[in-house]
C-alpha cells in the first residue's frame, strides 16, 4: 500500500507537537508501507518540489504559494499571519500544484494532519483524484486562525462554514482525544466521515525512576510554555501559599511570556527553580526527580503529551479537566481537577502528600502500565485497521471515549 501523508511542516522543520507525532506515524508505517509525505518547504517557487529520503519515508517539500513560508511566521507581524491564514481558505494555485503531485505519487490512500500552507481545498484534489481520505484532528485550525476557537467567534465561524463544506470529501476522520473530535463533529464537520479516537504516540522508554516514596515534603514539577493558558501561575500562587513542610521543591521548566513576571514573583521563595526550555532529554530527568507533575492548563489542549512523558518515567500526574487531557489522565476521578481552580489545586497537593509510601508506589505502578498504551506498536495497529477499513468504504470502525466524551 502506498500512502501519501499531508502536512504543513515535516522533520527538521518542527514548530510543536504536531511536527512530532506526524514523523512519528509516518515512521512507524514505514514497516507496513510505501510512505510518502507531501508538505510546504521553504525554497523559492522556481526551485521546484524538492523530493528526499528521510528515515525510510520519501520527504516531497512544494514550494510555498502564499504570502510567506508557516516556517517563517515568528519574523511576520499581525497582519501578515492574518492574510496568510485568509488565503489558506482557498488556495487554488496551491491546489492545483497539489494535485499534480498527486498525479505523480499516486498514493493508494491520503493522510491528512495539519493544512496550514494547503488549506482544506486540498480534500477536493484528492476527491478529483479518486483516493480516499483520512484526516487527523491535532489542532483547532479547521474552526479557527487562532489557538482556541473560543477566542474569535466571528473568524470561527468563517472557518467552520468554509471547512465544513470541503469536509465532505473525507472519508474517516481520527480524533487525538474525544474532546477534539467532538469539538469538530458538533461544529457540523466531517458530515459523511466514519469516526475513530486513536491517541498519540508519545516516544520514549517507559522505565519508572527510583523514588523515595515515603519522603516529604513533596518536590513538584511543571513543564510547559509558561504562558497564561496553561494555569502555571494558578498553580505557583498556590504553593507559594503553602508552608516548606508541603512543598520543598518546584520545578517550572519551559519558557514563555509570563516566566519573568513569575521569576520576579517568586524571587523571595527559594524553593522555585525555573530552568528555561531544555532539550527533552534533560526533561526527562527533571520529570523523574519530582515526586508529582501539574499540568493546569486553562485551554483546550487537543492532547496531554506531557502527562503521558511523566508517566514514562513514574511520575503521577493532576491535571485539570479541559480539552483532550482527560483521555490522557490514568485514573480521571481521582487525578482531574477543575480548570483554574486555585482552590482544587490546593486540594490535590494536600492530598497527594497526604499518600503513603505504599499508595504512591501502588499509583507509580498503575501510571507505567496506563502508558503503554501510547506505544508505537498501538499506534501501527490502529492505523493499519483504519485504512484497510477506509479503502473498503466500511463504517465499522471503533470510537473509544476514554472518559465518556464522544456521545
Amino acid at each position: 500500500m502506498r500512502i501519501l501523508i499531508v502536512n504543513s511542516l515535516y522533520t527538521p522543520h518542527i514548530i510543536g507537537g504536531a511536527e512530532i507525532s506526524t514523523q512519528i506515524l509516518a515512521e512507524t508505517l514505514v514497516s507496513a508501507a510505501d510512505v510518502h509525505v507531501l508538505t510546504v518547504g521553504g525554497q523559492s517557487r522556481s526551485a521546484g518540489v524538492v523530493t528526499e529520503k528521510i528515515n525510510g519515508v520519501t520527504v516531497h517539500r512544494m514550494p510555498c504559494n502564499n504570502l510567506y513560508w508557516i516556517g517563517e511566521a515568528k519574523t511576520r507581524g499581525t497582519l501578515m499571519k492574518t492574510a496568510r491564514k485568509l488565503i489558506d481558505l482557498y488556495n487554488p494555485v496551491q491546489i492545483r500544484a497539489a494535485a499534480d503531485l498527486l498525479a505523480v505519487i499516486q498514493p493508494d490512500l491520503i493522510h491528512t494532519q495539519n493544512l496550514s500552507g494547503f488549506g482544506a481545498g486540498i480534500w477536493t484534489a484528492c476527491a478529483e483524484a479518486g483516493v480516499p481520505v483520512v484526516h487527523t484532528l491535532r489542532d483547532y485550525s479547521l474552526l479557527s486562525p487562532v489557538s482556541s476557537p473560543l477566542a474569535s467567534p466571528l473568524l470561527s465561524r468563517i472557518y467552520r462554514l468554509t471547512s465544513s463544506g470541503v469536509s465532505k470529501r473525507v472519508s474517516a476522520v481520527v480524533g487525538i482525544s474525544s474532546h477534539i473530535m467532538k469539538r469538530h463533529t458538533d461544529a457540523g464537520l466531517f458530515p459523511n466521515a466514519a469516526r475513530t479516537v486513536i491517541p498519540n504516540v508519545v516516544d520514549g522508554d517507559i522505565a519508572g525512576a527510583e523514588k523515595d516514596f515515603a519522603r516529604k515534603p513533596l518536590r513538584i514539577g511543571y513543564f510547559g510554555r509558561v504562558e497564561p493558558e496553561k494555569g502555571v501561575h494558578e498553580l505557583v500562587d498556590v504553593i507559594r501559599s503553602l508552608p516548606h513542610e508541603v512543598v520543598e521543591q518546584v520545578t517550572v521548566c519551559g519558557d514563555g511570556g509570563l516566566r519573568q513576571k513569575l521569576l520576579e514573583r517568586c524571587r523571595h521563595d527559594d524553593r522555585f527553580v525555573f530552568t528555561g526550555k531544555v532539550k527533552p532529554e534533560e526533561a526527562r530527568k527533571l520529570m523523574a526527580g519530582v515526586d508529582v507533575t501539574f499540568v493546569p492548563s486553562i485551554w483546550e489542549e487537543p492532547f496531554g503529551r506531557v502527562i503521558i512523558e511523566s508517566y514514562q518515567v513514574g511520575t503521577p500526574v493532576y491535571a485539570s479537566a479541559v480539552g483532550g487531557i482527560p483521555d490522557a489522565v490514568w485514573n480521571p476521578d481521582d487525578f482531574l481537577f477543575p480548570p483554574g481552580s486555585a482552590d482544587a489545586i490546593k486540594d490535590k497537593i494536600m492530598a497527594f502528600y497526604s499518600l503513603s509510601g505504599g499508595e504512591k508506589k501502588r499509583i507509580q505502578a498503575q501510571c507505567l502500565k496506563h502508558c503503554r498504551g501510547f506505544t508505537k506498536a498501538s499506534l501501527l495497529e490502529k492505523h493499519l485497521d483504519l485504512y484497510e477499513l477506509t479503502k473498503t468504504g466500511s463504517n465499522g470502525y471503533p470510537l473509544d471515549a476514554a472518559y465518556g466524551q464522544v456521545n
